[in-house]
């Protein structure tokens, strides 16, 4: 994917450019036909890759010097990133800088950083509260390419940002022959970008991670939970943290969470008594990891108790 300015001129990660050109060829693309649709073609693996050996994790400082080597083997020097580029991603974006990792190698990555706007202005630096994930780099190792593994990885990334709070969308940009590509890995192609660079189109592509339903009712195996909470700090301390509150919620249950927050109240209606949240989760473990992500929590405005809840006589749904 490229990351280029509407006047295009490169980004700070001019690899990108080449990334969905060389540095992995899909098992499927698009080739244009006559009248500007699109047919596709498979191309069939060198030899049969063991995709559940494959594991995944953040890039760490010490993967910088392996990172890079991957990166110059892969491009010309005049379109590979600088070191510089990717030990800015991995200080300042870690959480979005995730490596493919066999028998403790490093042999792909993917990387991205948090923006408000995909344009070039929002796109130099990492915005931690962006709502849309900007993806710069697919890479894999020169060896390892034409297995599934770019495949694989995409679709990974792609499990994996989707739970991240506040990320609503993951947006790239790329030439027609990788529209397929990442079609088969649940990005929608939006429109021609406006990004001109050389004699080439580019198109712009999305994954929006809301969804059109909100989720009703418990999967199989999840169970319900509430978190009841007082307010501990004054009300206008408190008050600008529960708007934020009310948007993660929202952001929740638009990424497919059974989730729902509110007040108790008196026998008047008037608030008072405290908060509720109801929300369905695999684990108490994992019910508290969501607790814990509470704006009001992590901004201790609250203190809060976490129960399990067994439906004994009918059950709940949400809406």
């Amino acid at each position: 994917m490229v990351l280029i300015s509407r006047m295009g001129t490169l980004l700070a990660a001019t690899s990108v450019i080449s990334l969905v050109r060389a540095a992995f060829i899909p098992q499927q693309l698009l080739l244009s036909n006559r009248r500007g649709g699109f047919s596709s073609i498979s191309l069939a693996a060198s030899e049969q890759f063991d995709l559940d050996g494959l594991s995944f994790r953040q890039a760490n400082q010490d993967d910088i010097d392996t990172l890079s080597a991957i990166e110059s083997a892969s491009y010309p020097a005049d379109e590979a990133a600088s070191r510089e580029s990717l030990e800015y991603r991995q200080q300042n974006a870690a959480p979005y800088f995730r490596c493919a990792v066999q028998d403790e190698n490093v042999i792909g990555y993917i990387c991205s950083t948090r923006c408000a706007e995909f344009e070039h202005e929002s796109m130099t630096t990492h915005d931690p509260t962006g709502s849309l994930l900007a993806i710069h780099s697919v890479v894999v190792k020169k060896e390892y390419r034409r297995q599934g593994i770019a495949s694989h990885m995409m679709k990974k990334y792609a499990d994996e940002m989707s739970t991240e709070i506040g990320i609503q969308k993951m947006v790239l940009i790329a030439k027609s022959n990788l529209l397929g590509f990442y079609v088969n890995c649940g990005f929608k192609v939006t429109r021609p970008s406006d990004i001109v660079h050389g004699e080439d189109s580019w198109y712009d592509l999305e994954m929006d991670f809301q969804q059109d339903a909100i989720r009703s009712f418990l999967n199989p195996d999840e169970s319900w939970f509430v978190k009841t909470e007082q307010f501990c700090k004054p009300f206008p301390v408190v008050k600008p943290h529960l708007e934020a509150h009310r948007i993660w919620v929202e952001d929740m249950r638009a990424k497919g969470f059974c989730i729902t927050s509110g007040y108790r109240v008196d026998a008047e209606g008037k608030p008072g008594g405290g908060g509720m949240m109801f929300f369905a989760a695999k684990s108490y473990a994992q019910a508290e990891a969501l607790v814990l992500q509470d704006p009001l929590v992590i901004n201790q405005c609250v203190e809060w108790r976490l129960n399990g809840w067994i439906p004994e006589v009918g059950n709940v749904q949400m809406r």
